[in-house]
């Protein structure tokens, strides 16, 4: 008995670990399909490595947060920033380009250490100091930029010219920037002692604080460095689109979210990884990308995203250890209510 148990319990384990990468390959099965292999091209590949690296990178910030029990809403404030400072900088100064983008990935990084100040001083939940902040942001970009279209050319040919960033390896540059910063998060949190203390701050707060971890500085650290990675996913987004609007940032907010989520990490804080988010960003922009060859209407593609967003947080939940032992505990009533009857 206790050998099926077991097993039930090993079989269990295995979905929860490695049911997204199952749902990745069903996802991309249906997509050869119902776009006749157009998604697997070339081509189509590079959108949606160019489309993931930026939700990719802000997801990163996202998932460290999240690790702690916390939730940044600004990160489309942050990147709307990023791009007014940019402009602003590039376009009104005549401040060397290499010195611009250091100065506006300074700026998000500190937008990003104002909100971990806030929450690691106060006792106001996250949720309502980032969505305060973010539209502070926001409205902060909007002010800088006045609402106008911005223009990254002379950013994106300094770029090019010093970087020999033409053609293919152009399109490959915002996706070899989120793998390397991947990986060094991969590194931090696994083999360093600030990555140990980031989990267990999620997982069980009050005994890390029991324990001498300083809870308010890990948390100030995430956001600080959540702000930092929307400057540079702000930076992969300025070259690869070489203008943009403050106004059309918003959707990172929900994607960076959703890619965290669907890659099985908890909102409670305490569980989830790089892996699983790197491959919850590659989901999310594909579901963009697939109903975009398929013709699908602009506004039906939310409920799609919405469908697909709900189906993960289910699965996740069912697959969770306190699923798995809710569904135990039914189980153990039903074979007492039989034994009894």
């Amino acid at each position: 008995m206790n050998s099926l148990h077991n097993n039930k319990k090993s079989i269990h384990e295995f979905l929860r670990i490695y049911s997204v990468f199952f749902s990745t390959v069903i996802m991309i099965l249906i997509a050869v399909i119902i776009t006749k292999g157009k998604y697997l091209s070339g081509n189509n590949m590079l959108n949606v490595g160019e489309r993931a690296a930026a939700i990719g990178i802000v997801a990163l910030g996202q998932m460290l947060v999240i690790l702690t029990g916390g939730l940044d809403l600004s990160v489309s404030g942050i990147i709307a920033v990023g791009y007014s400072l940019t402009a602003l900088l590039l376009n009104h100064t005549i401040i060397p380009v290499p010195m611009v983008m250091l100065l506006m990935l300074l700026g998000t990084t500190l937008a990003g250490a104002a909100n971990g100040l806030i929450v690691s001083k106060t006792t106001v939940s996250p949720f309502m100091v980032t969505l305060g902040t973010f539209m502070i942001f926001q409205s902060l970009a909007l002010v800088l930029s006045k609402a106008a279209n911005l223009s990254f050319v002379r950013q994106v040919e300094w770029l090019e010219d010093s970087c020999g960033l033409i053609g293919v390896a152009a399109r490959f540059f915002p996706s070899v920037i989120w793998i390397v910063i991947s990986a060094a998060v991969i590194i931090m949190l696994a083999y360093t002692r600030l990555g140990k203390n980031i989990y267990l701050t999620g997982g069980k707060e009050f005994a890390a604080k029991m324990s001498g971890i300083r809870t308010g500085n890990i948390k100030f650290f995430v956001y600080t460095a959540s702000g930092f990675l929307c400057g540079l996913a702000a930076l992969t987004l300025e070259f690869r689109l070489k203008s943009g609007n403050p106004s059309s940032t918003g959707s990172y907010q929900i994607a960076s979210i959703a890619a965290v989520i669907i890659g099985g990490a908890s909102l409670k804080g305490g569980e989830g990884n790089v892996y699983g988010t790197f491959i919850g960003a590659f989901i999310m922009a594909s579901l963009d990308n697939i109903m975009n060859l398929i013709g699908l209407d602009v506004y039906s593609q939310g409920i799609v995203k919405g469908a697909v967003l709900l189906s993960f947080v289910i699965l996740s939940v069912v697959l969770s250890d306190k699923g798995f032992y809710i569904k135990k505990v039914k189980t153990g009533i039903t074979a007492s209510v039989s034994a009894k009857t």
